[in-house]
């Protein structure tokens, strides 16, 4: 049985990876900074063992773990939402922990690091984004997210460990955050609300979570480049043709007004990724269309108001 240890194991990511890896041969040890409804949750499930551990106390995980790994899985990170993004002691706290997880990772014998990396490592770009594209960052959030890569690859290239970053650029999908573009414009949507927009005139790329954890699970398992991967799926159009889509799929008569929230002083981002690299290394294609996923979301939502009613 392959020994995993999983940091932000409640997280949107963690939850659905930890759920489809319990299908396999794997124990994993999950890593949670408290004891939460879902971490309760994913105690219940097979071969699941938790640790209450902080980001500050990651150099001490060997007095958790009594044996040998094969994997570390980094997902915790603070300050990936709003004005946290530009906290520059958060953010170099969220690398300074990271690295010391990875330096125990690799004494407890993990011959595989895997860490979620960001589209914000990019920075702002108006064109197809593969993995060779020049990064410049343009937050604390993406800076930091990017010195943990370039560091962790040094480490783990003098260490003979494997690498790898799948970076995600928008994910989306059943239980994530509620205050996301997707959850929060579908339950407003269904009830038939005003909805508020930029003029939502950029590219975009949705990618839904069943894709990305067998994309994340492909990494794991298969023989292919160290380095990052891009994470992103076959359709890149206007966010505002996706906003429409959705409105349709909810048959929803709610009023959008675009252009009535400004776009950020810091610029308009726009995500193109090229997710070449993951299909030829790994022979994944993301099989979830938007249509698909999107309606997975609204029945989930209706029968969840059916319940409470």
């Amino acid at each position: 049985m392959k020994k995993v240890i999983i940091t932000g194991a409640t997280s949107f990511i963690g939850r659905h990876l930890i759920n489809e890896l319990t299908k396999h041969d794997y124990k994993i040890y999950a890593i949670v900074r408290q004891m939460s409804q879902k971490a309760l949750k994913l105690s219940e499930l097979k071969n699941v063992y938790l640790i209450n551990l902080e980001m500050a106390k990651y150099s001490e995980i060997d007095q958790y773990i009594d044996t040998d790994c094969d994997y570390l899985i980094h997902f915790a990170w603070e300050g990936t939402r709003g004005l946290d993004r530009d906290n520059e002691s958060l953010q170099y706290n969220n690398y300074y922990y990271s690295m010391e997880l990875v330096n125990a990772a690799i004494n407890l014998g993990c011959k595989t690091i895997i860490s979620a990396g960001s589209q914000a490592e990019y920075g702002i770009c108006n064109e197809v984004i593969s993995e060779y594209h020049s990064c410049k960052p343009t937050t604390e959030y993406g800076r930091y997210k990017l010195k943990f890569y370039e560091d962790t690859y040094e480490i783990c290239e003098k260490n003979n460990v494997s690498f790898k970053e799948p970076r995600f650029f928008s994910l989306y999908g059943l239980d994530d955050y509620e205050g996301t573009m997707i959850i929060s414009t579908i339950k407003k949507m269904l009830n038939n609300e005003i909805c508020n927009f930029t003029e939502a005139k950029q590219m975009w790329n949705f990618l839904h979570i069943d894709d990305a954890i067998k994309g994340i699970i492909a990494l794991i398992e298969k023989e292919c480049q160290d380095g990052v991967y891009n994470f992103g799926s076959d359709d890149t159009r206007k966010l505002r043709e996706y906003i429409e889509e959705i409105k349709s799929l909810c048959n929803s008569s709610s009023e959008l007004n675009f252009g009535s929230i400004p776009y950020p002083s810091t610029g308009i981002v726009s995500i193109q990724p090229d997710n070449t690299k993951l299909k030829e290394e790994t022979g994944w294609v993301p099989q979830i269309s938007f249509n698909e996923g999107i309606n997975k979301i609204i029945s989930y939502i209706r029968e969840s108001n059916n319940e409470k009613n």
